[in-house]
């Protein structure tokens, strides 16, 4: 019988034991145990429980020299749980509030990967596309020497392909349509905005092609020209100088 209430009094002390320690852990005392349980909680991939340790020091301790830190870490809980909209929110704020803290150039950074996770395919409206890169080119003006900044120049590339994507497939729609007067617009922006990317020869064809349809020669001629020096080797040069040698006379000698 003794044994029996000897274990049984161990028990309770022991139960005693991990009820003081949760009681503990539910009850922070200090900014640090706030921002070391919410750390706990974002390493065990609980980012709502987190942001609840991270809002509620923010709340009790708004004088805290460590605001700035609950601050960015409830944007990163936020990023983490691929609430996109809302976490650029945050890392906004964090910006507006502290421009010079450390974690700043993270945060730039950071507004940047939220509107990328959110970029459509080409064919779809690009205003998150748009806003990347605009974030990405901020990032790499203001922190030029971040260790993160080949990261960002590698998205904006990445960006600028999917921006240029969407500027030809929306000047070929015109252009397939016979709506000349658009393509030449859209293909002259595509032009002169990404000279670098993939399918330059071709928009050069379809605009040239879209002048020779407005009755505009000389501009046809100009713009054939360009692509038979520039890209020798495209799929496009005997359509080019096929072009070429039907346009009417323009006057100008070709070289």
């Amino acid at each position: 019988m003794s044994r029996l209430l000897t274990a049984g009094a161990l028990l309770l002390v022991t139960w005693g034991l991990l009820c003081s320690g949760c009681a503990k852990k539910a009850q922070p005392q200090t900014p640090e145990d706030y921002l070391r349980l919410g750390d706990q909680e974002l390493g065990r991939k609980r980012e709502a429980q987190a942001r609840k340790y991270y809002e509620q020091f923010l709340e009790q301790y708004p004088d805290s020299d460590l605001k700035a830190q609950a601050q960015f870490k409830i944007a990163e809980a936020l990023y983490r749980e691929r609430n996109y909209l809302e976490a650029r929110f945050e890392y906004q704020k964090f910006l507006e509030l502290y421009p010079l803290h450390p974690l700043a150039s993270r945060a730039q950074f950071q507004l940047g990967m939220c509107s990328l996770q959110t970029v459509q395919t080409f064919d779809r409206a690009q205003q998150h596309t748009k806003e990347a890169l605009q974030a990405f080119r901020l990032f790499r003006s203001r922190y030029p020497q971040d260790p993160l900044l080949a990261q960002a120049e590698e998205h904006s590339q990445f960006l600028r392909r999917r921006l240029a994507a969407h500027e030809f497939a929306v000047a070929r729609f015109y252009y397939r349509k016979k709506a000349y007067h658009a393509a030449i617009g859209r293909f002259l922006n595509l032009i002169q905005v990404y000279p670098d990317v993939p399918d330059i020869d071709a928009a050069l064809y379809m605009l040239a092609d879209s002048y020779r349809e407005e009755e505009n020669y000389v501009k046809a001629q100009g713009v054939l020209q360009l692509l038979v020096e520039r890209f020798p080797s495209s799929t496009y040069l005997a359509r080019a100088r096929a072009q070429l040698r039907a346009l009417p006379k323009t006057g100008i000698t070709l070289q």
